[in-house]
């Protein structure tokens, strides 16, 4: 990574005509104060240590950003793009908790390096929500932005939130399967592009938008769990997220069922892995507080319908008689030879008066 670094920041340097970065020392000199109070007091770097560390990783994320957007700045020797391995590695470890820059940096950075009219802003914005697809489209105040992993975590464009009634039992609700075997259906929710956008429809059915799942979506979750974790905030929204697809999701099978049902792409191609992943994100997260979890409505919705017991019987003739096309014919034999014989009887009834 460090080769990688020297090399962006000579590349600035050469497309900018210059020969020394003393102007961009300056600069981190300058925020050099304020950043220090992002990190904890156990980061003991001297002046010259912290404020080099502020250059190059500033100058890597802002150049790596541009190029991202900007194909034609990237050069055909440029390797971070050329090997795609390296790519992915590299946007993993702009997303981890403890690698991220106070975006201020980044920001005074690219505000002196930056071509004319170039929103760095907006390129960051962009840059987020392609790592993460499916995280949404909102755009947040440059102004609250803390760094790369604030910015995505906002991007999430999370549902309106609301408090949950005093009596609430929302800790759990069963599988995707026991849920199917009860009469709920699981449909992609279309139009949405916030991912945590989940209702239970009165007719029994449960829509989730799109997750697209790769080698770099659990190591995405586990660090905005982090930072949620560890932020004050009431509503916790990916935490919440994270309990709903865990209770869903208990074996391979409630797996396959959302993603037959448009919910999940597997990218990783085993079912049991997507299952693995969401059964060990939860492992030692503390929950939100029943009055402000997110999908309150849905859970409640969920219990209600199966405790009506004839949901449960319905989907239960569906399951034993309308499961497959033989099952049906099978049971249309059975009703009308049941019917011919009410028949029957019927007329040897009749014709017994009559002979009387």
């Amino acid at each position: 990574m460090e080769e990688h670094k020297e090399r962006y920041l000579e590349k600035l340097l050469k497309r900018r005509g210059e020969s020394s970065v003393e102007r961009y020392v300056k600069a981190m000199i300058g925020v050099e104060a304020d950043a220090r109070k992002f990190y904890d007091q156990s980061v003991s770097l001297g002046q010259d240590e912290f404020v080099e560390m502020l250059l190059l990783d500033g100058c890597f994320i802002v150049e790596l950003i541009r190029k991202y957007n900007i194909p034609g700045e990237r050069g055909e020797d440029d390797r971070v793009f050329e090997v795609p391995w390296i790519l992915s590695s590299i946007i993993t470890d702009t997303m981890l908790l403890e690698n991220q820059l106070p975006f201020f940096v980044l920001r005074e950075f690219a505000k002196i390096s930056a071509d004319q009219n170039e929103d760095f802003f907006a390129m960051a914005l962009k840059f987020c929500q392609r790592i993460f697809p499916g995280s949404g489209n909102h755009r947040i105040p440059e102004k609250v932005c803390k760094h790369l992993l604030d910015m995505l975590y906002h991007t999430g464009h999370h549902p309106p939130a609301s408090r949950a009634p005093n009596d609430i039992d929302w800790y759990f609700i069963r599988n995707a399967k026991e849920l199917q075997e009860a009469g709920i259906k699981f449909k992609k929710r279309e139009g949405s592009w916030r991912l945590f956008d989940v209702v239970f429809l009165e007719n029994g059915t449960i829509e989730i938008p799109c997750l697209k799942i790769y080698d770099t979506t659990e190591s995405l979750f586990r660090n905005l769990v982090a930072y949620e974790q560890c932020s004050q905030c009431k509503h916790l929204y990916v935490t919440d997220y994270i309990t709903l697809m865990d209770c869903l999701i208990s074996s391979q099978e409630d797996v396959q069922i959302l993603r037959h049902s448009g919910i999940i792409e597997n990218g990783l191609g085993d079912d049991g892995m997507v299952c693995s992943l969401f059964n060990n994100l939860g492992t030692n997260v503390i929950l939100s507080h029943r009055r402000y979890f997110c999908y309150h409505k849905v859970f409640d919705g969920v219990t209600k319908h199966c405790n009506r017991k004839r949901n449960v019987w319905m989907a239960k003739l569906k399951h034993d008689y309308f499961n497959s096309p033989w099952a049906l014919l099978s049971f249309l034999a059975a009703v009308a030879l049941l019917l011919f014989t009410l028949v029957q009887t019927v007329f040897t009834v009749m014709s017994y008066f009559q002979k009387d």
